[in-house]
């Protein structure tokens, strides 16, 4: 299950959303709180896919679950430097995981 939504967000980027300029696929019934973490979400990660997988993992994985998660995204193109990966991890794991 993971390694397929892995592949789908990936290839989605692949396929040429990226390239296409666009920064809203998230679905609007999703609730992106106003926090440290939203706007690095918004660019690094919109741009290839979007977020409706996200909710999912709500009170699911922690911390050490989303960061392999944000690793494997940056491995396929997410461009978060090493502190941003980190706000970003914290970001999903406080309002999309185990650390709210």
């Amino acid at each position: 299950m993971k390694a397929a939504l892995l592949l789908s967000l990936s290839c989605l980027c692949v396929n040429g959303l990226a390239a296409e300029g666009k920064q809203d696929h998230y679905e609007p019934g999703i609730a992106l709180p106003e926090a440290d973490g939203k706007a690095l979400i918004l660019r690094a990660c919109t741009g290839c896919h979007t977020l409706e997988g996200v909710p999912a993992y709500s009170k699911y994985w922690g911390f050490d679950r989303w960061l392999p998660m944000v690793e494997n995204m940056i491995k396929h193109g997410a461009v978060l430097d090493e502190r941003e990966k980190i706000v970003v991890t914290q970001y999903l794991a406080r309002h999309f995981g185990t650390d709210g």
